[in-house]
């Protein structure tokens, strides 16, 4: 089968991991593969935020809204794929609006992979008002929809009249999966506990609240460890610095080698007001970390087992987060339970779910408003 996947923006994030992921093994099992990034960042250091385990890539080198349809539209009208996969909210608006231009009749299936949308009425910027007509058009060339957590795909269900037959819930895959875990925390107070926090040092990712429960959680020896790049950087330092935390906090910037830095860690910590998926929790249980999360919209309690295989904590609670990580500290779940939950995200699984839900989407005409 020849699959082409599109995606906006294909700098590290949960999106360009779960992408190149999916391209790999689907190569691997005898595809053809290729990945098609709308928006290409200039500079070097952006460069190297790409996944790098996935090479056949075609760069469109847009920023425009225009020209980023209409270079798609050109793609489209010498069409020699079987089915396009579009990665998210706006490379479903694009896709779908350059398939509408060039009347193709191929196969296009886009997914959700955030937990702000238009089609929920939370508008991610404020200009997606404007463009709201426009997703509308777009989406009714999709032919199938992809959703990374059931809670996304039954709030998208709740306010859509799309037939529930064409939305699947297809988890973000792994990867690899440790063979051999090991109890990170099974070990003496008097050696320190690791706590890591991974993201974009942005609002909705509350490294404030982080930082504000490590205060009240960490022991002496105890230290946190921060991987991640964005525009509060310097505010939270400033708050470390308030709470006189400068030789417990470790801002460690952008990682390229996260799975190294979970290896040195004991318990990652995950405070995000909203996460549609939250990829780094299936790395922290891959990785036999304790993990902690708060139960924001809409994967982490699925990831979670809703508090079987982590620890989760009330959103924008401070004291619940601060009980959450105390009893990651002191009550640890089991390394077999911890085996157990990330065992469902193996690229193997996810992969055949994709081509099932693929095969069965190409086996019938119609767009989303249709039952298969």
């Amino acid at each position: 089968m020849k699959i082409a996947f599109i995606i906006y923006d294909y700098n590290y994030g949960g999106g360009a991991q779960k992408t190149a992921s999916l391209a790999q093994h689907l190569q691997l099992l005898g595809h053809s593969v290729k990945i098609i990034v709308i928006r290409c960042r200039d500079g070097e250091n952006e460069k190297n935020t790409r996944p790098n385990h996935f090479s056949n890539i075609l760069d469109l080198d847009s920023n425009g809204f225009l020209s980023s349809i209409l270079k798609l539209k050109k793609i489209f009208d010498n069409s020699q794929y079987d089915v396009y996969i579009s990665i998210g909210g706006v490379s479903n608006l694009f896709s779908g609006l350059a398939k509408f231009l060039s009347r193709g009749k191929f196969t296009l299936i886009g997914s959700e992979n955030f937990a702000k949308s238009v089609f929920i009425g939370d508008f991610p910027k404020f200009y997606f008002r404007l463009l709201w007509p426009f997703f509308k058009l777009a989406y009714t060339q999709l032919n199938g929809l992809l959703f990374v957590a059931e809670r996304l795909k039954i709030e998208f269900l709740k306010k859509n009249s799309w037939h529930s037959s064409r939305c699947i819930t297809i988890h973000n895959p792994i990867r690899s999966i440790k063979k051999n875990f090991s109890q990170n925390n099974n070990k003496e107070n008097n050696s320190g506990f690791t706590f890591l926090g991974v993201g974009i040092l942005e609002h909705r990712k509350r490294f404030d609240l982080l930082i504000k429960a490590f205060s009240n959680v960490g022991d002496k020896k105890d230290k946190l460890l921060i991987a991640g790049e964005g525009s509060l950087e310097s505010d939270l330092k400033k708050l470390v610095k308030k709470l006189g935390l400068e030789s417990k906090v470790h801002f460690l910037g952008y990682v390229s080698d996260i799975e190294a830095i979970m290896k040195k860690s004991d318990i990652l910590v995950l405070t995000s007001n909203s996460e549609a998926f939250g990829m780094v929790l299936v790395e922290g249980l891959s990785a036999g970390l304790q993990v902690v999360s708060t139960n924001s919209f809409s994967g982490p309690a699925e990831i979670l087992g809703n508090g079987l295989y982590g620890h989760l904590a009330e959103v924008d609670n401070l004291n619940s987060i601060i009980s959450s990580m105390r009893s990651a500290k002191n009550s640890p779940i089991p390394a077999e339970i911890i085996q157990e939950g990330v065992l469902r995200f193996q690229i193997d699984n996810i992969t055949n779910k994709y081509l099932e839900f693929i095969t069965l989407v190409m086996k019938s005409d119609g767009n989303l408003f249709k039952k298969i």
